[in-house]
């Protein structure tokens, strides 16, 4: 085999194609070495990125990062992907690794790298912010932020959402200066959830004046991104979550990605000493799933709609 094929032959390799398809690629002169050098097209780039992030949506991080390097070595300032890396690296504790990614995203978008390590301090922040059922007193700069959690068919309360209401309801008396922000998007029976869960905080003697609705956020990064907005319009330095004591720590690390301080968290007593804990690296997937969607990495290219699970707020 000439030294010419068998460059080609590792080329391909490389980029994850089989050698019977090297005569198919097309090829550039690589000035540097004299030696003939595939070239990938955009389709092929994109379907790499997809076949990343096809991994980390199913949980496994190792098979992401696998992808990613094959895209990374064709295409080495594709910023997405070194974002990828950095944050799915971190999970999988390879430092070295995180720190090759973002040195790399340095050089190419300052302000991205700048928020994937924000994402990294936000999530070992938020996995230390556990459930507490004791409400507190907090000033009228502090908000209580209540995620929704459904509506049953009839169009009232699920016992979940039931639940975080009571605990927004008991956060709200104590802290009886704190505005209230209700973040919910669903419907059932023509009526809509956020609406519902005013209503319900009304019927209980808080004032309307101090609820504030967000009525577009379906999943939880969702409610980070969209939250945050209507935080920021209201004035809130800080924010009280309600939300259930399994899903805390995830919206306490989303909502500190989305720029959100996040002074505490309340919740029901529903499962808590299951959740008392912190979760472990590994038990972390959800936390970083959310993380790259927060960020606003797209979880699929090609598609020319807005990242899954993800809706850019409101001009």
């Amino acid at each position: 085999m000439t030294r010419v094929n068998r460059t080609l032959v590792a080329a391909a390799a490389a980029i994850g194609m089989s050698t019977g398809a090297v005569a198919l690629i097309p090829t550039v002169m690589n000035p540097a070495s004299s030696a003939v050098m595939p070239t990938v097209s955009e389709a092929d780039l994109t379907a790499m990125f997809n076949a990343a992030q096809d991994e980390f949506g199913r949980g496994n991080a190792t098979a992401g990062l696998s992808k990613l390097r094959t895209l990374l070595a064709a295409n080495p300032r594709d910023t997405d992907a070194l974002a990828l890396q950095a944050l799915w690296s971190d999970y999988c504790a390879d430092r070295k690794a995180t720190q090759s990614a973002l040195t790399s995203l340095d050089n190419l978008d300052r302000a991205l790298a700048h928020r994937v390590r924000d994402s990294i301090a936000a999530i070992d922040a938020g996995v230390r912010i556990g459930p507490d059922p004791v409400p507190r007193y907090y000033p009228q700069t502090t908000g209580i932020v209540v995620l929704g959690a459904g509506l049953r068919p009839d169009g009232s309360p699920t016992d979940e959402t039931a639940s975080r209401l009571f605990a927004a309801w008991t956060q709200a008396i104590i802290a009886y200066q704190s505005p209230i922000l209700i973040s919910a998007g669903g419907s059932q029976h023509g009526r809509a959830e956020a609406a519902v869960m005013r209503d319900w905080l009304v019927a209980h003697a808080l004032p309307a004046s101090r609820i504030h609705l967000e009525s577009r956020a379906q999943t939880l990064p969702q409610h980070a991104s969209l939250a945050a907005e209507a935080v920021r319009g209201l004035s809130m330095r800080e924010v009280v979550l309600v939300t259930s004591p399994d899903e805390i720590r995830r919206a306490a690390s989303a909502f500190l990605i989305a720029g959100v301080p996040v002074a505490g968290a309340t919740t029901s007593t529903r499962n808590l000493v299951t959740n008392a804990a912190p979760p472990s690296k590994v038990n972390q997937k959800s936390l970083y799933q959310d993380a790259t969607q927060v960020v606003g990495i797209p979880a699929e290219r090609g598609t020319g709609i807005a990242p899954r699970a993800f809706i850019k707020p409101a001009a």
